[in-house]
């Protein structure tokens, strides 16, 4: 194993738990303790294969056994090589995610549980390149949890991580109307919005670069009007600006690109203001 691949495995080895299955003390019930605990052991001495094998025979007994499916995931996880593109790799990422996907249809032994299960399942999904199953869970679990604005800013990320950034501005102002008295929010809106006209370059049609801009430039003014001072979103609101000039000038409305810079530096002197007054604020402090 090489020193990545140890490091990686040694992080999720306590993820596993060592803890025999809770059923009635009836034949079956031993048998599938005795996988259980044999394959926990082969897990902690990093022996992943044979410790599947043993998750195996303990789901043969019982398909419904959470520690199984679990621990089965976490052990084809860490034999995964992330971004590898060899046929074992790819049959230990179909087989971990098919046991995570398992797992996660089950009663948990906790809701941190699930959880953590959760999360090593959409990181398993990162590590292998699959977003859109990635995306299709989380907005499944958006369904019972339409307020929760963790997941809809994890939703938003993957889609730009995608390049969706029409659905990945979607959920970002969705989670900043959502939470409108959050300076950050409209500030990541606004940031993704400049990274949109600055970033896609001929893949943005003029009308699309001129909606995109309008949309950052409310969703930073929004953020200042909650923190004048807020210098991140000072720095962004000059830089969109610019943007905006950009795409004025494109179409030849000279006037109003020399406005839009006028406005840009007008947000650059505020930045460079608040910054020294933040930082001779720190010094006398």
């Amino acid at each position: 194993m090489t020193r990545s691949r140890r490091w990686f495995a040694l992080t999720i080895i306590a993820a596993v738990t060592v803890a025999a299955v809770t059923v009635a003390p009836s034949c079956g019930s031993l048998r599938e303790r005795m996988f259980l605990k044999k394959g926990n052991e082969l897990y902690v001495g990093q022996k992943f294969e044979e410790a599947i094998a043993q998750y195996d025979q303990l789901l043969q007994l019982n398909p419904k056994s959470w520690d199984a499916n679990h621990n089965e995931a976490m052990a084809y996880m860490a034999l995964y090589h992330p971004g590898s593109e060899h046929p074992k790799d790819k049959a230990f990422a179909e087989k971990g995610i098919a046991a995570f996907e398992r797992a996660l249809a089950l009663t948990p032994p906790s809701t941190d549980e699930r959880e953590k299960t959760e999360k090593y399942y959409l990181s398993f999904l990162s590590s292998t390149g699959d977003k859109d199953k990635a995306i299709a869970y989380l907005e499944k679990q958006l369904e019972s949890r339409p307020k929760d604005l963790s997941l809809i800013n994890q939703i938003a990320t993957l889609y730009q991580k995608k390049g969706d950034f029409t659905k990945s501005l979607e959920y970002f102002e969705k989670r900043a109307n959502m939470d409108p008295n959050n300076k950050e929010t409209w500030y990541t809106l606004g940031v993704n919005c400049w990274a949109r006209s600055y970033h896609g370059g001929v893949a943005v049609s003029q009308e699309e670069r001129e909606q995109v801009v309008e949309k950052g430039i409310q969703a930073l003014d929004k953020a200042l009007a909650i923190d004048p001072d807020y210098f991140d979103a000072l720095s962004y609101i000059n830089l969109i600006y610019r943007e905006k000039a950009k795409a004025l000038a494109t179409v030849g409305k000279n006037a109003e690109a020399g406005q839009a810079i006028a406005k840009a530096d007008e947000y650059q002197k505020r930045a460079i203001d608040v910054r020294k007054a933040q930082q001779a604020k720190a010094k006398s402090g």
